[in-house]
């Protein structure tokens, strides 16, 4: 039995109650059992139960087997010394406090409805990516609305989560942060990594020091990224060779490896070289691009933010050493779409939530909701159920719901799944 599902049991109390009593023979009430615990220690907190003639106040831990309570150390470790009992599936062993006290244990085993059993077992193994593909017609669309808000809530927690550590990382500098997410964001997940290592080699505090000198900002960003070691014989190529040297000895630098970019299969509107020509107009121009991204309160200023025109030479050349001219056009409508939703939403979100401003997570919702929805292999899982998706704000909510609940069957934690197992049907 999954401990999973004791959670859920216990938490909205799914099993008979009716003369309900310990391992000991001792009768137990259940006055409230608890919040549930995400960080360490017990599984529930601040429970009321009276077990025989005293009222407890206190933790209720959960496991599949009984024995787990000495396996997982429990009996050594004070943060359980509050426990009031001990909720198990099987009772193969007895609990024990530090001090040799006995834990009251409940066992589940016959207490739980056989349909709801079933259920569980029906959905949890389902070898489909999306477990309750085949019953989803089933549910109601206010449940299926409440499992998408959620999801959206959830995605945009994590990645404001990730925002928020790269602040620490930085020392609470919020341009440094903003430049290394949007950095990483220009890599457009196959050069996602490259530049994130790029921002990470090349301080924003360093490229500050030659605004209003695009060359400049152009040899160090290519220079740190690797292409400059073979590049061809243009002015503009040996200008860029000659200030990276002198840069690159001023601030003791050391070059990523050219050999980490990735050219293969993408088009190239996409190719690095250029992605990193825009991001330098971008820092050249724009300078402080945090206070840009939360002083800016609507969909079209952000984006002309992300419109800066680039250098004479990347108006005509996707990379360096091609001797054929093409006409370069500005970053793609989807590209400015991917950057608001990867980058300047999450930074609106923690932001929002490092101010306690609720604004910025209503600012977030409202640009997703004006953004069409995203076009890849998980959205077209969901469409093919019956979803019908208008905007990022379902897409962004869905490609969620798959990646951290529906893969990682956390059906008990999501309203779709909790209606299913409610069902009578």
């Amino acid at each position: 039995m999954r401990e999973a599902f004791l959670h859920y049991i216990w938490q909205f109390q799914y099993f008979n109650k009716r003369e309900l009593l310990s391992e000991g023979g001792e009768k137990i009430t259940v006055f409230n059992p608890g919040m549930p615990n995400s960080d360490a220690g017990p599984d529930f907190q601040t429970a009321k139960i009276r077990i025989g003639t005293i009222e407890w106040s206190g933790s209720v831990e959960i496991h599949s087997q009984s024995s787990e309570w000495e396996s997982h150390k429990h009996d050594n470790d004070p943060a359980y010394d509050n426990v009031i009992l001990h909720v198990v599936w099987k009772n193969n062993k007895p609990a024990k406090r530090r001090d040799g006290t006995l834990i009251p244990t409940l066992t589940l085993t016959t207490r739980i409805d056989d349909s709801l059993l079933s259920r569980y077992k029906k959905l949890i193994n389902n070898p489909s990516s999306i477990p309750c593909q085949n019953q989803l017609t089933k549910v109601d669309e206010l449940i299926k609305l409440n499992m998408i808000d959620k999801a959206l809530a959830f995605r945009l927690e994590q990645k404001s989560n990730v925002v928020l550590e790269v602040l620490a990382v930085n020392q609470n500098n919020w341009e440094e942060t903003a430049y290394s997410i949007l950095a990483r964001n220009f890599g457009f997940k196959i050069n996602a990594e490259p530049f994130n290592n790029l921002a990470r080699i090349l301080p924003l505090k360093i490229l500050l020091k030659h605004v209003g000198n695009q060359l400049q900002i152009e040899a160090l960003l290519f220079g740190q990224a690797g292409f400059l070691e073979d590049v061809g014989k243009t002015k503009y190529e040996e200008a860029l060779v000659r200030e990276y040297r002198a840069l690159s000895k001023k601030y003791r630098l050391d070059s990523m490896s050219k050999s980490q970019w990735k050219f293969l299969r993408l088009r190239p509107a996409n190719f690095p070289t250029l992605r990193i020509a825009q991001f330098a107009a971008l820092i050249n121009t724009r300078r402080s691009i945090f206070s840009q991204i939360v002083e800016s309160m609507d969909l079209k200023s952000i984006q002309n933010i992300f419109l800066t025109p680039t250098s004479d030479f990347w108006k005509n050349n996707y990379q360096f050493g091609k001797s054929k001219k093409v006409e370069v056009k500005p970053m793609g409508v989807k590209s400015l779409e991917s950057i608001m939703i990867n980058t300047v939403v999450p930074i609106w979100v923690a932001y929002g939530r490092r101010k306690d401003d609720q604004e910025y997570m209503n600012q977030s919702i409202h640009a997703l909701q004006e953004i069409k929805a995203e076009q890849n292999s998980i959205i077209k899982k969901w469409t093919a159920l019956g979803f019908k998706l208008k905007s990022a704000h379902e897409s962004q909510a869905l490609i969620g719901q798959y990646n951290d609940f529906c893969k990682k069957k956390k059906c008990l934690k999501c309203a779709v799944g909790h209606a299913i197992l409610q069902s009578k049907h």
